[in-house]
């Protein structure tokens, strides 16, 4: 269901403006979804939705677009995080210190979406999923590269 829901947030926030908290949990009760400000408020930061301007001066909010190259910023954060990178047929473990997983999964996802099937996060271990044994090793190779990693 909260996928269901997440997914109706971005179709509703990309058609249409959407001002407020409150606009959105309209919308989405429109659409049959039975939410609270609690539930919304977790969703719109799970999804990332951002405020920008919008033409008549009000804000509105926003799907920020994924980054077609690894955001600078996101890999110098999490690099001295990771402690391992290694590939074995579809998968990739990245071993990272404690609690530092999921900040390194959401800068690996952020950086190579389109390489990247899925994606889990432990504590300190992100097993990542890809297409091929050979975009594995490809794709270790770039991780290594982009955040400097063994």
């Amino acid at each position: 269901m909260k996928y269901k829901r997440q997914n109706k947030i971005i179709t509703i926030v990309k058609n249409a403006p959407v001002h407020t908290h409150d606009e959105l949990i309209e919308m989405l009760r429109a659409e049959g979804f039975n939410v609270t400000q609690a539930t919304v408020s977790r969703d719109i930061k799970e999804i990332g939705l951002i405020k920008v301007p919008a033409q008549d001066g009000s804000s509105v909010y926003s799907v920020p677009e994924p980054a077609s190259e690894p955001n600078k910023t996101r890999v110098e954060m999490v690099a001295d995080s990771i402690k391992r990178v290694t590939a074995a047929y579809h998968t990739i473990v990245i071993n990272t210190y404690p609690g530092m997983a999921s900040a390194v999964a959401a800068a690996i996802d952020s950086s190579f979406h389109s390489e990247i099937i899925g994606s889990i996060a432990g504590d300190d271990a992100v097993f990542i999923i890809t297409e091929s044994p050979e975009g594995a090793l490809e794709l270790e190779k770039r991780i290594k590269n982009t955040f400097k990693a063994e």
